[in-house]
């Protein structure tokens, strides 16, 4: 059994500056036509960087979704898995750069490591300012929307349309 806030899907990036806002703008999506069981943290985490630390107390299990600057094709969908989420973080091709290194080192301090982890990203097309998406990364939400919820389905959580 999953207890409540193991599983965190942590969408971050600047919705200000259309594909920046990649990962804000998928866990929106999940929480309006998705459910799921038993309960998972969804967190619009934008821009926070460390503030995000309260928001994950007791977090087992991180899925997180990110804008990602990989030299590929704009378009393109990266996964990351539990393995290579370091080279992710050490690697700065986070677009935002929030930080997140920093943070998941501190909550390792505070809590046991993680279980798992995935990074689920997309190359962005441009990061002008917009609040919305470019058409090319528009057309990848749906297969980034289905990767996530496939390791949902990998760590036991059942996911249902609304």
């Amino acid at each position: 059994m999953v207890n409540e806030n193991s599983i965190t899907v942590l969408g971050v990036g600047n919705i200000l500056l259309t594909d920046e806002g990649l990962g804000v703008h998928v866990v929106h999506q999940l929480e309006k036509e998705y459910e799921f069981s038993p309960a998972v943290n969804i967190i619009d985490g934008g821009t926070m960087g460390m503030e995000l630390l309260s928001y994950m107390r007791g977090m087992k299990k991180l899925l997180l979704v990110d804008a990602v600057n990989g030299g590929e094709k704009p378009g393109t969908i990266y996964e990351f898995p539990h393995q290579e989420t370091e080279n992710y973080f050490t690697g700065n091709i986070s677009v935002h750069e929030v930080g997140m290194q920093d943070f998941l080192r501190i909550r390792a301090l505070q809590e046991d490591p993680l279980e798992d982890a995935m990074v689920i990203g997309v190359e962005p097309a441009s990061l002008e300012v917009g609040f919305e998406p470019s058409e090319i990364v528009q057309a990848a939400l749906p297969d980034v929307i289905q990767r996530v919820i496939r390791q949902l389905n990998a760590w036991g959580i059942e996911v249902c349309k609304k």
